[in-house]
């Protein structure tokens, strides 16, 4: 982070239609009445694990993200929390980091269906193979408006290359004694 601000010099100044967007969405469960955040939350939770989780597909991702979330989203937007004195309203504080989870499990819903691979932990049952590691990349997701754009970033082996090591020769197979 410290070097990526050293590159960017001067800050710019911010974004005033994006700061009232932003004021105005987490204000909005101002105008609504109550609802039970524990129950969307773990529904979030429940799904991201049923549909987003280890084993998953295109055909579960596109259902989720066009149906599930959504849906989850728009039940989220439908509960208010009481206007009162927001630093120390704990519900509302709830209901910003349940929008937060929102978002980040739309982002990564995205990036796991534009992922074309199995790789580590998860598993794409309609592309099970690893893919060739030499051409291993980094799936990048970007909010461009109210759009998600995802991209890929090539991984660059700037240490050492997959299948070489940097380890002596003599080395113990682990490091463990």
């Amino acid at each position: 982070m410290g070097r990526d601000a050293l590159k960017m010099g001067a800050l710019r100044e911010p974004d005033e239609g994006i700061l009232q967007d932003e004021i105005a969405r987490a204000c909005r469960p101002f105008a609504k009445t109550g609802g039970d955040l524990n129950s969307l939350r773990r529904d979030l939770r429940q799904t991201m694990w049923d549909d987003v989780g280890v084993m998953r597909d295109a055909a579960g991702l596109k259902n989720w993200l066009a149906k599930k979330l959504e849906q989850i989203k728009r039940d989220l937007y439908e509960i208010g929390v009481e206007d009162g004195v927001r630093a120390f309203n704990l519900t509302w504080h709830d209901w910003l980091n349940l929008d937060n989870l929102v978002e980040i499990s739309q982002v990564i819903g995205e990036a796991a269906l534009a992922r074309e691979n199995s790789r580590g932990a998860h598993f794409r049952e309609d592309f099970p193979t690893e893919g060739d590691l030499d051409n291993s990349y980094f799936t990048l997701v970007k909010q461009i408006g109210d759009k998600l754009e995802v991209t890929r970033e090539d991984v660059v082996f700037s240490i050492v290359r997959p299948g070489e090591t940097i380890l002596p020769e003599d080395a113990p197979e682990t490091l463990v004694s």
